[in-house]
């Protein structure tokens, strides 16, 4: 550490404050339902991506022609899933991208299906 130096610019920032700047400091507030499997696909083309911020031209141009689960787009930007969750909530209330959410499962599984997968792993 420089002695000289301004302390609170000298140390690493750490890992939370680039996507707390990256969401403008937002968290999980008015998002779509968005699950780490949700699928997201872009809807506008590649020329739009001049007109945004970096990182929703990165996911505007990685979601071009075929889908990406939130997981990937998070993995491949290095980012928290909740700031890809807010990045991905905006371009689609922008209408750059759509979505499709797995189908969500009420109750409880089915126990004879549950059953005959069991008996099948212990046939292997």
């Amino acid at each position: 550490m420089n002695p000289d130096a301004d302390p609170g610019f000298d140390e690493d920032p750490g890992p939370l404050v680039r996507p707390f700047a990256v969401t403008r400091g937002r968290a999980g507030k008015n998002l779509h339902d968005l699950d780490i499997i949700t699928l997201v696909v872009a809807v506008r083309p590649e020329t739009d991506v001049a007109t945004l911020d970096r990182e929703y031209g990165e996911i505007l141009r990685m979601c071009q022609g075929r889908p990406l689960s939130i997981a990937e787009i998070s993995a491949k930007m290095n980012l928290l899933l909740v700031a890809v969750k807010v990045l991905v909530s905006d371009l689609i209330n922008s209408g750059h991208l759509i979505f499709r959410s797995p189908p969500q499962v009420a109750g409880r599984p089915d126990i004879k299906l549950l059953q005959a997968v069991l008996d099948g792993v212990r046939k292997l």
